[in-house]
């Protein structure tokens, strides 16, 4: 499965679903602009959904720090939730869950952010 996005603006958040396989950082792009255009509007809290993430490698990973990056640099906060089991074990492994705010669901990361 390719990789795909959905991004929306709701309550002052921005709210993106990732969905299939992150393995290169050329699908991203698109998503990336869209981001900057949401902090260019103001908007600095992010919720990241990966309910329908299959897979995602170092490439992947580098993708979710480097939104995390740019929302702190702007003052901004990210929490990443639904998280499959594979991906989770991939954070741990690489001790990213000790710096990202997780949250098992949106609801939890809307409460965490406002």
């Amino acid at each position: 499965m390719s990789f795909s996005f959905d991004i929306k603006q709701e309550d002052g958040l921005i709210l993106i679903s990732l969905k299939g396989n992150l393995m290169s950082k050329e699908p991203v792009q698109p998503l990336l602009d869209e981001i900057d255009f949401f902090f260019s509007e103001g908007l600095r809290k992010i919720i990241i959904d990966l309910t329908e993430m299959q897979y995602m490698n170092s490439t992947g990973l580098s993708v979710l720090i480097n939104i995390f990056t740019q929302a702190r640099n702007k003052g901004g906060e990210v929490v990443i939730t639904n998280i499959p089991e594979k991906i989770n074990e991939l954070l741990i492994i690489t001790k990213l869950n000790s710096i990202f705010n997780i949250e098992k669901t949106v609801e939890a990361a809307k409460k965490f952010l406002i």
